[in-house]
């Protein structure tokens, strides 16, 4: 049996996070366990965090502090490169998801075992937009750490581009049972799904732009910036929020809406787009290159970053558009078929076997 350990910070019930690195290393784990892997997780902790196993060879543990957020990361980092450095002898692979906020160093390793780097997403200037001059040492960690590596795996062909490294190139994926659904075109709402960070997310531009439109808005979802959130809720009849939603109850919810809305400042690949599409939901996302395909595959329409103004008119401009609607909305359910679970787990069993048998398909 195959053994694969995999360091995440992340995971699907991070009260901090929870977002799509974690829902994609369950999903494709999920279905790896089924064969003959043995799999560990190495997750950062947090207040309930508990170690569970799925199909009795897919484990995951949790380690670090669970006092806040920042003290979670960073113990997690420290933590998990000592354990490593013990006990890596007892897989035949690792992968290392990245953020620089907590490198492993695990490609000191790759002249024993095959390592993988995962890369999601890069933050770029937006390190300091957050953290001002204390970002400087996650930006140069950003920059230089991926090039450590001799494996690397991106989500998008843009993440290759910026990231500048040779690479495999493995979207996320979705489940089957969103493709069942009727498609409906009279929405309620328009919806944003995602992590509640204000500044990465962009929810301050949208709920500017919802301000001066009027239009009622569902946000799903969790993270750190909820009890803003909840406060700013509270003051506008428009806004609702719906918490964090899984399964049938979720789809429901995109089912019911107009349209979707991805305000973001920066982004990966984010799984809700794929969601959103394959029920012919249409998307509505700033002009950043990362979610440039949602336009070039016709199932969304883009506004200029930042701008509320913009947004509300783009809002406007689709809300009456029954015609439109559908179109784009069609073209979503064609893009999203080519994203699923089963097929993004064949592709990474792949790869990875590729590694292990001196076979790269790089």
């Amino acid at each position: 049996m195959i053994k694969i350990l995999h360091l995440i910070y992340d995971h699907i019930k991070n009260p901090w996070v929870g977002g799509g690195a974690a829902i994609r290393c369950y999903e494709i784990y999920k279905r790896l366990s089924r064969k003959a892997y043995n799999i560990k997780v190495i997750c950062g902790n947090y207040p309930s965090a508990s170690e569970y196993t799925i199909n009795n060879n897919f484990l995951y543990q949790f380690i670090g502090s669970t006092k806040n957020y920042p003290m979670s990361v960073f113990s997690y980092a420290i933590a998990t490169a000592k354990l490593i450095k013990k006990y890596y002898k007892e897989y035949d692979i690792i992968i290392e998801d990245f953020a620089p906020w907590n490198p492993i160093f695990t490609y000191r390793l790759q002249n024993n075992i095959p390592v993988v780097l995962q890369l999601h997403q890069k933050e770029e200037i937006n390190i300091f937009k957050r953290y001002f001059i204390f970002g400087t040492p996650f930006y140069f960690i950003e920059k230089f750490y991926p090039k450590k590596f001799r494996n690397i795996i991106v989500i998008s062909k843009t993440f290759k581009k910026k990231f500048g490294v040779q690479s495999k190139i493995i979207p996320n994926g979705i489940e089957e049972s969103y493709f069942n659904q009727k498609v409906y075109t009279n929405g309620e709402y328009c919806l944003f799904m995602g992590r509640i960070d204000f500044y990465h997310k962009g929810l301050d531009i949208l709920i500017e732009a919802i301000k001066k439109s009027n239009f009622p808005l569902y946000i799903m979802g969790k993270g750190k910036n909820l009890q803003k959130l909840s406060n700013l809720a509270k003051q506008n009849k428009n806004i609702k929020y719906l918490g964090f939603t899984e399964g049938k109850d979720k789809i429901n919810i995109i089912k019911k809406s107009r349209f979707l809305i991805l305000p973001s400042r920066y982004e990966g690949q984010p799984l809700t787009i794929i969601e959103a599409a394959a029920i012919g939901k249409p998307v509505i996302v700033s002009d950043i290159p990362e979610l440039k395909y949602v336009v070039d595959n016709n199932f969304g329409i883009s506004f200029k970053c930042g701008d509320a103004e913009d947004l509300k008119k783009k809002i406007e401009y689709l809300w009456d558009n029954k015609h439109l609607i559908e179109k784009l909305g069609k073209k979503g359910r064609e893009y999203a078929k080519h994203f699923t679970w089963d097929k993004i787990a064949n592709e990474y069993e792949k790869y990875l076997m590729s590694l292990l048998y001196n076979n790269s398909n790089l």
